[in-house]
């Protein structure tokens, strides 16, 4: 057991004062014949905690939990990233606030970038902002229901950020 891993106690301080030379009065050029002194280790400052908490290698389940994460976060009814044709390819929440609103942003969609407002279908309404999203020459887009004005913009633009990353990466 070395003196770092004994907690630093010192097991050669006795010799030491009998006369034996101390590693601080050495000259620098014979520094290097002893073993060095105790160091803080690298891994002590590491996070314990990753700020993800759920992963995985399957593009579909990473989407669905970082839309998970975004509803969760915003405390926000549902969120979805649908194609084009407003096929939804990962959705967090409602199911059925999940189809209609992909379905119908994807019209949307096709003459605007953004949209902010209120959805009426089926005889319900929802409080819905998309972003359209490019994504390898694929326009998708990404859907927040729910919430407040100021959640929905913020974790919209946490979920595009989060689906460009994903599937960028694929």
């Amino acid at each position: 057991m070395t003196r770092c891993e004994r907690g630093g106690e010192d097991k050669g301080k006795d010799e030491r004062e009998q006369g034996e030379p101390h590693a601080r009065s050495l000259l620098p050029s014979h520094r290097r014949f002893l073993a060095p002194g105790c160091r803080a280790r690298d891994h002590v400052q590491m996070r314990t905690q990753d700020r993800r908490h759920r992963r995985s290698e399957l593009i579909t389940q990473a989407l669905t939990f970082q839309l998970l994460a975004c509803c969760e976060d915003g405390r926000m009814h549902a969120m979805v990233v649908a194609d084009e044709d407003g096929l939804p390819l990962a959705a967090s929440g409602d199911a059925q606030a999940c189809d209609e609103v992909a379905a119908s942003m994807a019209q949307v969609a096709a003459r605007t970038d953004a949209f902010s407002g209120t959805l009426l279908r089926g005889g319900r309404h929802w409080e819905v902002e998309m972003a359209r999203l490019v994504v390898d020459g694929s326009p998708l887009v990404v859907c927040a229901v729910g919430g407040s004005t100021e959640q929905r913009g913020r974790q919209l633009a946490r979920g595009t950020q989060g689906a460009r990353r994903i599937l960028g990466a694929a």
